[in-house]
């Protein structure tokens, strides 16, 4: 919300050294979210074999075996209808300098996020992350895993 309302006074001016920070702004904007999943596999469709999501630039990413192995193997099978890849997740900072990583998506991908990191799941499971717990995620799971600053 902050970013949008910071383009919108960018756009409001006519100074052509904002103009021309506005224009690279928006292009790096629109190269980022080039890299974004188009598409989500619900679990059942990876152990089907579906492996690789179409991201907003009509490439493919592909998800690595070993970790889709493990991922079938921790979570429960009759999550596997609810559950989705790639796990969405959005970074933040507040101005005190504090980072963290919000789940985004619904309570089944909150509890999937929990499950991944504590092995077990709630009734709410996981809504934010910490720097710790990202990286903890991230180093067993870094092909399933997308980060959004926006």
């Amino acid at each position: 919300m902050v970013f949008t309302i910071g383009c919108k006074l960018i756009l409001e001016s006519n100074d052509k050294s904002i103009k021309s920070l506005q224009k690279k702004i928006l292009d790096k904007i629109n190269e980022t979210q080039k890299l974004w999943p188009k598409e989500t596999l619900n679990l059942i469709e990876v152990y089907n074999g579906k492996t690789s999501v179409l991201l907003e630039s009509n490439e493919y990413h592909e998800f690595d075996k070993e970790e889709i192995k493990t991922v079938l193997e921790i979570v429960p099978q009759y999550f596997w209808k609810f559950i989705k890849l790639p796990i969405l997740l959005r970074y933040n900072k507040d101005s005190e300098g504090r980072s963290w990583y919000n789940v985004l998506g619904d309570t089944w991908q909150k509890r999937f996020v929990e499950i991944l990191i504590t092995g077990q799941y709630s009734f709410d499971g996981i809504e934010e992350l910490d720097v710790e717990m990202f990286l903890k995620i991230l180093k067993k799971f870094k092909s399933l895993i997308f980060v959004s600053v926006f």
